[in-house]
């Protein structure tokens, strides 16, 4: 845990000091925003009924720093991400809710494969610490947890940054997320999820 907080101050310290020196154009901060669906493992894409706990496609938001090089077709970021997983169900008649909040800091590098004026199509990849808090069930009349938990991961994914107006820029994105690749327990099942996501850079 001391790790994550660590990295965490150390990410937000990187938008903070950066924020006051983005009208250099060269460092560019964003925010965004999304959807994540899980695809795996079984427990948790399958419904409650079926022992799962029930995740589907839920919503993302986050912040990154883009370090815009001229001339340059790789671009590095910096990023903090939050996926909040919900899912609900009945079980034996009984109306049940489960949640759980995987929050990733880490960087990531973007391949401009065509540079196009307006345009700019790019293949990207990353690495992440991912903080799975509490998987909480929530039930009438009661409710439980299990522990949280720290492991470290990865994404491949493919977008495009589309200029809007010469000080703002759309990128939308669409990645393979490998949250659990590292660190994981002995027959630990891997955590994997699709997202989708559009940021917005200023």
């Amino acid at each position: 845990m001391k790790k994550i907080i660590t990295l965490y101050c150390c990410c937000f310290t990187f938008l903070l000091l950066f924020s006051y020196t983005s009208h250099a154009q060269m460092i560019r901060l964003g925010v965004s925003a999304g959807l994540t669906n899980v695809i795996g493992p079984e427990r948790y894409t399958n419904s409650l009924a079926d022992n799962g706990v029930g995740f589907g496609t839920e919503l993302n938001f986050g912040a990154q720093a883009r370090i815009d090089i001229p001339l340059l077709p790789l671009t590095p970021i910096i990023f903090i991400n939050s996926h909040m997983l919900r899912g609900s169900g009945s079980v034996d008649g009984v109306d049940v809710n489960t949640s759980q909040n995987i929050w990733s800091a880490g960087v990531e590098a973007e391949y401009n494969i065509l540079p196009l004026p307006l345009v700019k199509p790019y293949v990207s990849v990353e690495a992440a610490i991912n903080n799975f808090g509490e998987l909480k069930t929530e039930y009438t009349g009661g409710s439980s947890s299990q522990g949280s938990m720290t492991r470290y991961g990865g994404a491949l994914g493919v977008g495009t940054m589309i200029t809007i107006v010469p000080v703002i820029d759309l990128d939308a994105s669409v990645k393979y997320h490998l949250f659990n690749l590292f660190g994981k327990d002995s027959g630990e099942p891997n955590i994997n999820a699709l997202t989708l996501n559009v940021a917005v850079f200023f």
